[in-house]
């Protein structure tokens, strides 16, 4: 037997044994598929049962929590005094302050005169006018445990919103003197309840109110508050309309399947529901997987190829990286030797180009025929710029002066040596001394002429010299000019100090 041969039965053999296992796995999986996706549905029912039961809980506790506040019973006892109906209103909306959602929360006499509310507009106002309504919320306090009255999720008639709505009667001395309530809107419970995972797409959830078999919540909003129509439904609120047990059970439809759980202490049936042909979709495994193999053997070739083109991808990456590491170098580089703020030259760019070389040799070699001229310009009270307008108008400040000097100067013989100072250097002829004298004047007027600065119209005076030095030429220009200008101050009529360094 060759080695194609030999090749082609080993892979011939690896392939039966993979559809072997795919086809067992099949099976394995379709006989769980119906007991984990109930199983799954059963969680997810009860999960979203015990977020309501917690919802109605915390609702309860905080209506608890309002009522022992002294100024309840204070009310109660003296509706009509105007000092304890302020100080029961005003707990009353702190109190709402602290609950998320609340519609209302308000104390009323026996009779339900509303006495303090959320809304103090509604205060004076008798909630339950009809005889027999007001008997049977009565009745329904009295009758509960703990006199704490769950009027269940209804649709408000105030608001129009679907609410939480509870009663607790207030006991004192033993008799009933009044009533505290609750209303808290529902909106978030049930975005709770959507957001919660399902096992299909396509599962929905909804509940009803098992005495009245009207909708509480529904996938559909228009079906909210009107009665359900689903025949499995109905079947089930009648099967528990007297039981106040909490059951779970399930039911199957022709295209759907559903868990549900009733909830015996509010009356309420959750209903979680799934396409059949979502839940079941393991049925058409078998096909699947075997395709899937074959599959699996392109992706892997498209993988080994994906895997060489990232490669050559890293390399390219890398060598770009290198590219892009050498220009961030010399823009940190450029960095060091320029002003961020005026986008002029920096002291150390004036050091670096006035200093010595690594060998101690001045870099500007002696040129008497041809020497500098060096023009500083300072801002006079510069800090009380600051101080009087703020860092931002003084950064303005800064960055507007050397503007103007870029309009007189080329902007690379420009240097920012201080916080409100700058420095020009020229090298021109010594005939053209006067000429650069007269640009630093002309620099001078602009300077000093009112100009408009975020929106504040300033005139700012600036003290000025000028050097000339052609010989020894060093950074140490900048001690010189600025000796010169503390001793003459702020330039007057527009001109600078000027100092031959060379004959001086």
């Amino acid at each position: 037997m060759d080695k194609k041969t030999r090749r082609i039965i080993s892979t011939l053999a690896v392939v039966a044994v993979i559809i072997l296992l795919t086809v067992f796995m099949v099976i394995r999986t379709s006989d769980k598929t119906r007991e984990n996706a109930i199983s799954h549905m059963k969680s997810i029912a009860q999960e979203q049962s015990v977020m309501i039961k917690n919802y109605v809980d915390n609702a309860e506790q905080t209506l608890n929590a309002f009522r022992t506040a002294s100024e309840v019973e204070n009310v109660l006892k003296n509706p009509d005094n105007v000092g304890i109906s302020a100080s029961a209103q005003k707990y009353t909306e702190d109190f709402s302050a602290t609950v998320s959602d609340p519609e209302g929360i308000w104390i009323g006499d026996w009779k339900t005169h509303v006495l303090t509310h959320t809304n103090s507009g509604v205060v004076g106002i008798t909630t339950r006018t009809d005889p027999d309504s007001l008997k049977q919320l009565q009745d329904s306090m009295l009758n509960a445990p703990d006199n704490l009255y769950n009027a269940g999720i209804i649709i408000s008639p105030a608001s129009g919103k679907q609410i939480l709505s509870m009663y607790k009667a207030v006991i004192i001395d033993g008799n009933p003197e009044g009533l505290v309530g609750f209303g808290i809107f529902t909106e978030n419970l049930a975005s709770a309840l959507n957001t919660m995972e399902f096992n299909t797409a396509g599962t929905t959830f909804s509940m009803v109110n098992v005495k009245d078999k009207k909708y509480i919540f529904c996938d559909n909003p228009e079906m909210v508050g009107e009665e359900t129509t689903d025949a499995d439904i109905i079947d089930i609120c009648n099967q528990y309309a007297d039981t106040s047990e909490s059951i779970t059970g399930s039911f199957e439809g022709k295209k759907d399947i559903s868990f549900y759980s009733y909830m015996g202490d509010t009356g309420w049936l959750l209903v979680v529901t799934s396409p059949s042909s979502e839940v079941f979709e393991f049925s058409r495994s078998i096909n699947i997987n075997i395709i899937s193999f074959c599959t699996v053997c392109i992706i892997l070739m498209i993988i080994f190829n994906v895997i060489s083109i990232k490669q050559e991808q890293t390399l390219q990456k890398l060598e770009a990286s290198k590219k892009k590491q050498a220009s961030i170098t010399k823009n940190l580089h450029l960095a060091t030797l320029k002003d961020i703020l005026t986008d002029v030259n920096n002291r150390i760019s004036f050091i670096n180009d006035f200093s010595k070389d690594k060998d101690g040799n001045p870099k500007v070699a002696d040129c008497p025929e041809t020497p500098y001229c060096f023009a500083m310009f300072n801002i006079s009270k510069f800090s009380q710029v600051n101080i009087t307008y703020g860092h931002d108008i003084g950064d303005m400040v800064l960055a507007t002066t050397a503007d103007i000097l870029k309009k007189h100067f080329d902007a690379e013989s420009i240097y920012r040596t201080g916080s409100d100072e700058f420095v020009v250097a020229v090298q021109s002829p010594n005939m053209n001394t006067s000429g650069f004298q007269l640009q630093v004047n002309h620099a001078l007027a602009e300077l000093q002429s009112p100009r408009e600065i975020g929106n504040i119209r300033l005139t700012l005076f600036y003290s000025s010299a000028i050097v000339k030095k052609g010989v020894s030429i060093s950074p140490a220009v900048l001690i010189t000019l600025k000796d010169l200008i503390n001793k003459n101050g702020s330039a007057i009529n527009n001109s600078a100090t000027f100092l031959d360094m060379d004959f001086a």
